[in-house]
């Protein structure tokens, strides 16, 4: 599994240091709630099961649905030290909490 996140990192992880964001380049083949962990794993550089279970934060089904009945929703929400933003575009977008911006 740790060689399943390190190549996930390599293939599908940017960082950009002027805003501390890490840009995902989404799975759609795997479900956005896999994307997000397996991110956050990766950026981590630890594996997805020594993660908390994403569905402590926000449900991983609705997550994975509630793009499929909008063409401009935009969720953010707090994950593993992170806030993970999501658009129906398909950008993912992770930001550690101790640099994110506060919400409004």
């Amino acid at each position: 599994m740790m060689a399943q996140t390190m190549q996930w990192k390599e293939s599908r992880v940017t960082y950009e240091e002027e805003t501390g964001m890490y840009r995902i380049d989404r799975d759609t083949s795997e479900p956005l709630s896999t994307n997000v962990v397996l991110s956050i794993a990766a950026i981590e550089d630890t594996r997805p099961t020594r993660l908390p279970p994403l569905a402590q934060t926000i449900d991983p089904d609705a997550l994975n649905t509630v793009f499929d009945c909008s063409e401009d929703a935009i969720l953010s929400f707090s994950y593993a030290g992170y806030r993970v933003t999501v658009d129906a575009l398909g950008s993912l977008e992770i930001v550690s909490l101790d640099d994110a911006q506060p919400l409004h």
